[in-house]
């Protein structure tokens, strides 16, 4: 008998928490912190402690705090797996949060963790884990083959097929992943069915004309998102507009281009802004104009750049999710809010005008995923709100919907 407990993620966005056990084994796939604006008690490290107990080994498929968020609170006994690029990520992250917060224990853990790498199998006692590359809107992610007791488990993690590492999808679906038992997959979208979804190669079109017609644009984005920073620098290097970047963007560029093939991830290129106000600095940008890509902390930095480069006007790429501005009161973030009102309305404004998209599975992905992998025990979906619909999807009816404790086919499932 195969264990499975979806401790958390059955009923909300983020905060995934799933155990699969055996009678020799237990691993955890993700131990994710809840989201801004989730009015749920955050777990205790009591709590954490128990989750975890017995637990061989914890394997995380990114670094999003919601997927990732608690991995400090884990015993330091347990054996902690990520990506090798992902690890970079997180430990350049918290290096330049210790200068402004306690990170003693965060660190002290990231430099305990343990990686794996795409397409080799990780044996743990009975459980064979593999990890295999999928594109989302964080650098080296990966969905899991669960294998144990005769039984297959896909774990998708967040995946998409709109970004430009998204072709490899079918490839992996086809040749690696093949009839599965169980299916665990994110359904983000499914409560989102209107949401407008634009492939990566839409945002590099748009943001080519944006430079073309502007010679100052700030680009509100994630500063871990692959994808997404390759479109903007890609639109720069094709309208000959300056890539910039400050010290902890160029930090994250550099991991992304020691990690990934492809030339249009390639950020080798990029302009560090550090003296903007030095004479020769200003000399070029005023004479090519750029791009900077910023964070929602910096209001006040933009607020010089502004005020420097001031012979044209700037313009903002909002290239995030629209609830952080003009959502439910819960999401509303007050410095990404401030930070709009410095553009006085000058702003291209995300899914609406075309500057961003979701780093989750479409409704189409989502379905020919679940016909594709045609799970004989059924499809357990997580990352979900409470009220998605599933029905939406259409499913095939020989396809078994899991959406509450059951005993099936050598498998006991509890979700909560």
């Amino acid at each position: 008998m195969i264990n499975i407990t979806i401790h958390r993620g059955a009923n909300q966005i983020g905060g995934c928490i799933t155990e699969i056990a055996t009678t020799k084994a237990k691993i955890i796939i993700d131990l994710g912190s809840n989201l801004p604006g989730n009015k749920v008690k955050e777990l205790t490290i009591e709590q954490v402690t128990q989750i975890t107990a017995d637990a061989d080994a914890i394997f995380y498929t990114h670094y999003h705090g919601d997927h990732i968020g608690l991995f400090h609170l884990v015993p330091n006994d347990i054996p902690q797996y990520i990506g090798k690029g992902a690890l970079e990520v997180i430990k350049c992250k918290y290096d330049t949060l210790s200068k402004h917060i306690d990170t003693k224990e965060e660190q002290n853990t990231i430099n305990h963790m343990r990686t794996y790498f795409a397409n080799e199998p990780i044996q743990i006692k009975d459980i064979r884990i593999t990890p295999y590359f999928c594109s989302h809107s964080a650098f080296d992610a990966y969905m899991f083959k669960i294998e144990s007791e005769g039984k297959v488990i896909l774990h998708t993690g967040d995946f998409r097929n709109h970004g430009y590492l998204g072709k490899g999808l079918d490839r992996i679906l086809k040749y690696y992943i093949g009839q599965i038992d169980l299916l665990i997959t994110e359904g983000t979208m499914l409560g989102r069915t209107q949401e407008k979804v634009l492939h990566e190669m839409d945002i590099l079109s748009n943001t080519i004309k944006v430079l073309k017609r502007h010679k100052y644009v700030f680009a509100l984005c994630s500063s871990t998102d692959l994808e997404r920073l390759a479109s903007f620098k890609e639109a720069c290097k094709l309208t000959h507009r300056v890539f910039c970047c400050d010290h902890f963007l160029s930090s994250i560029l550099d991991i992304f281009t020691k990690y990934t093939k492809s030339s249009i991830f390639n950020f080798s290129n990029k302009f560090l802004l550090n003296q903007y106000n030095e004479p020769k600095v200003r000399e070029f940008l005023m004479k090519r104009g750029f791009l900077i890509p910023v964070r929602s902390s910096q209001i006040e930095r933009i607020k010089k750049l502004i005020n420097t480069y001031n012979d044209a006007p700037p313009y903002l790429i909002y290239s995030m999710w629209q609830g952080y501005h003009n959502g439910q009161e819960e999401h509303l973030n007050p410095q990404i809010i401030a930070m709009r009102e410095l553009f006085n309305g000058r702003i291209y404004d995300g899914t609406r005008d075309g500057f961003h998209t979701s780093g989750h599975a479409d409704m189409k992905t989502l379905r020919d995923v679940c016909i594709r992998t045609n799970p004989h025990t059924g499809i357990i979906f997580i990352h979900k709100d409470f009220n998605s619909s599933i029905e939406a999807l259409h499913l095939p009816t020989r396809i078994h919907l899991i959406r509450a404790n059951t005993i099936r086919d050598n498998f006991a499932i509890r979700i909560y």
